[in-house]
C-alpha cells in the first residue's frame, strides 16, 4: 500500500483526468498501481499539461486500437472539456495521414458510439466547437 500523500494525489489526478472516481476496490495491485504510480507519479508531473498528456494517450491508444481504453480516454477528454468535439474531429484526421486511415476509422467509430451515447436523441453529429 502507497503512502497517504501520494494516494491521496493518485486519487486527484485520477478524478481530474478521467472525470470520476476510480473504484474501490481493496487490496487489487493493479489499481494501486495505478493510482500511486502512473496517476500520482506521471500524470502530476509539470512537464506536460494534463490536455498536453491526454492527447498523447489517445494518439498512442489509437495507433495500438485499444478501443476500450480509446473509449475511456476519449469519453474522460469530451467529459471534463479538455478536448472539444472539434478538437477531437482533428486529432483524428491529423492520427489518419501519421498512423494510417484504419487507425482513425477505428477512434472514429469509438468517437460515433460516445457521441450517440450521450446525445438525448440518439444523434451522433459533433457538437458546435466551444
Amino acid at each position: 500500500m502507497s503512502d497517504p500523500d501520494r494516494r491521496a494525489r493518485g486519487l486527484a489526478a485520477f478524478e481530474q483526468v478521467m472525470g470520476f472516481r476510480p473504484p474501490n476496490v481493496p487490496a487489487d495491485p493493479f489499481l494501486d498501481v495505478t493510482l500511486d504510480h502512473l496517476f500520482a507519479d506521471l500524470w502530476s508531473r509539470p512537464g506536460l499539461s494534463v490536455r498536453d498528456r491526454r492527447l498523447v494517450t489517445l494518439t498512442v491508444l489509437m495507433c495500438f486500437g485499444h478501443e476500450p481504453s480509446m473509449k475511456l480516454h476519449f469519453g474522460a477528454a469530451l467529459r471534463t472539456g479538455q478536448l472539444t468535439d472539434a478538437e477531437v474531429d482533428e486529432l483524428i484526421l491529423h492520427a489518419a495521414h501519421y498512423g494510417g486511415w484504419p487507425v482513425a476509422a477505428v477512434a472514429s467509430q469509438v468517437v460515433r458510439q460516445i457521441r450517440a451515447e450521450r446525445a438525448p436523441s440518439g444523434d451522433a453529429a459533433p457538437a458546435k466547437a466551444r
